[in-house]
């Protein structure tokens, strides 16, 4: 029989057909409860991260403020009510079909993102995907603190919560598959024997021809387009 491998999907850009931390801001903008120059500030981090240049951990720290004292449940329900109205409709047709074949062979199944739990926790439910890698926020009665459970789910942080996920598994990292679309993720692409590079930033795209991994771009029509 074949060994029950793990596969790892990232959520942004391989998933869904979108930056969820961009697209839950512009959501909450919409409801009133972020405000113009939060917008502001996430388009301008979003920007920094897309060239490579964001320290991670400082932006996180910083937008977690803004969920000091309110309420786990609260955001919670936000987050289901903001994957119904914008993100169920951004899955990609191709990316529900791998993680079917996965499924149907019998793989572990993860979504592994630098979001939080509470954004990823509505696709994984969606697409019947059982294990969740995300960041997890630290709660003290019921709300939030501002902080993160670290490491946090990035770079080398990934790779540990991955390493973790098999451990718990008994099922070894490095037969795993990897999609993600980051350069970012590199650690955790370079630890598994399948690395799967979807709709890849221009950084990815040049390594994963050099290197010869596959290159499989996703779109919400499944038309061929000439790529």
């Amino acid at each position: 029989r074949r060994m029950k491998n793990i596969c790892f999907f990232d959520m942004d850009w391989t998933l869904i057909a979108a930056n969820s931390g961009l697209s839950f801001v512009r959501y909450s903008f919409r409801c009133g409860k972020t405000s113009p120059w939060m917008m502001i500030q996430t388009l301008v981090d979003y920007l920094r991260y897309r060239f490579d240049v964001l320290d991670m951990p400082k932006a996180y720290r910083k937008s977690l403020q803004y969920l000091v004292g309110i309420q786990e449940e609260e955001l919670t329900r936000f987050c289901q009510d903001w994957f119904e109205e914008v993100v169920q409709k951004l899955i990609f047709p191709e990316a529900r079909e791998f993680v079917r074949r996965h499924h149907a062979q019998g793989d572990f199944v993860a979504i592994i993102s630098n979001s939080t739990t509470y954004t990823v926790a509505p696709l994984a439910q969606h697409l019947a995907i059982p294990h969740v890698l995300a960041n997890q926020l630290e709660v003290y009665h019921g709300r939030f603190t501002g902080r993160y459970i670290e490491p946090l789910c990035f770079r080398q942080g990934k790779l540990f919560w991955a390493q973790k996920l098999a451990q718990e598994l008994n099922t070894p990292l490095e037969e795993s598959t990897f999609y993600t679309d980051s350069i970012t993720d590199l650690p955790l692409l370079e630890a598994v024997r399948h690395p799967m590079v979807v709709n890849p930033d221009s950084k990815l795209r040049a390594l994963a021809r050099k290197r010869n991994w596959p290159i499989l771009d996703f779109d919400l029509v499944k038309e061929s387009k000439g790529k």
